[in-house]
């Protein structure tokens, strides 16, 4: 059976390209995709490490431990480092912040390529190639970023309305006791952290829409929502079982880092570099996992909608 859908080209800067089916949409089969993506990742986080780094290598470079003083019991050379240095300490967490900020925005492109190389393919069935799904993710550039921008205000007031009904309540049960009104406050605030992650699917799914039927803002919210509404509890938990495992590699590698922190020698320093990179491969490969689950979940959405119009006809007349 073919993979290429019966639809016609992908329209835009990249006419030879054609959908996929449904049960292709798979993001195993586009490794060269999710190291792409990782190496950019990689790229971002070496930038933004950088000046940090530097101030470090400017402080320790003539001792002969290097850094490790910053890594011993009781954390005494670390605070007197933030302490001494905390002028170049806050130049270097601007200008992360800046190089973060910047590469979330930036990062909507690769994302849209990313997206792209797993929905489409050219006419004799090949990968849809670099240049032409970066050219497709610049495409859709403006409307991912609209979509970002509505997304995290919703996502932002969702959280706010929750903490401010969380302290309400907080105070309206005190006369219970003081564990048992922080624990009903925690609870509004888990109800609302959990409705902002049903935003941030959704928003996943708008985006989705987007690279599938090249719609726009409004139109791929639409279609976001409801795929969303036509089966909430397993497309959250798609996404939530993934973000959960991309949680568990970090910590497991922080537990690591925090016993050869200051270590002397280059096997440990390239020990933990492969540790590292293995965790932002695994993040990036669970990352393309969803955005090829919402894929097919807003393509099989639009066929339930579409196959259930003939009927709802039917039952009218």
């Amino acid at each position: 059976m073919s993979d290429v859908a019966s639809v016609p080209p992908l329209a835009g800067g990249a006419r030879e390209l054609v959908l996929l089916t449904t049960a292709s949409m798979r993001a195993r089969r586009h490794p060269r995709a999710v190291l792409a993506v990782w190496a950019w990742e990689s790229a971002l986080a070496l930038l933004a490490s950088w000046p940090a780094a530097s101030l470090v290598r400017a402080v320790y470079g003539d001792d002969p431990r290097g850094d490790a003083p910053l890594w011993t019991p009781g954390g005494h050379a670390l605070l007197d480092f933030a302490l001494h240095e905390q002028h170049g300490l806050r130049a270097a967490m601007t200008g992360a912040t800046l190089v973060l900020v910047v590469g979330a925005v930036a990062g909507l492109v690769p994302m849209a390529a990313l997206m792209t190389s797993i929905a489409f393919a050219t006419r004799d069935r090949r990968a849809a190639g670099f240049t032409r799904c970066v050219t497709e993710g610049l495409r859709h550039f403006r409307r991912m970023l609209v979509l970002l921008v509505v997304a995290s205000a919703v996502q932002a007031l969702v959280v706010g309305v929750g903490a401010g009904l969380g302290s309400v309540f907080e105070r309206w049960a005190h006369g219970m006791g003081e564990p048992r009104a922080e624990q009903l406050e925690g609870l509004v605030l888990a109800v609302s952290l959990l409705g902002a992650s049903a935003v941030g699917v959704a928003h996943d799914l708008a985006r989705a829409a987007v690279v599938r039927f090249d719609v726009k803002g409004v139109r791929a919210l639409m279609l976001g929502v409801r795929t969303l509404r036509l089966s909430p509890l397993p497309l959250w938990w798609s996404w939530a079982w993934r973000a959960l495992a991309s949680v568990a590699p970090v910590v497991a590698v922080a537990a690591v880092a925090g016993r050869l922190g200051g270590s002397r020698g280059a096997a440990a320093f390239v020990f933990l570099l492969v540790l590292h990179q293995s965790v932002v491969l695994a993040r990036v490969a669970l990352r393309a996992s969803w955005l090829a689950k919402a894929l097919r979940a807003v393509d099989g959405a639009l066929r339930r909608v579409r196959d259930a119009e003939p009927q709802r006809a039917a039952t009218e007349r």
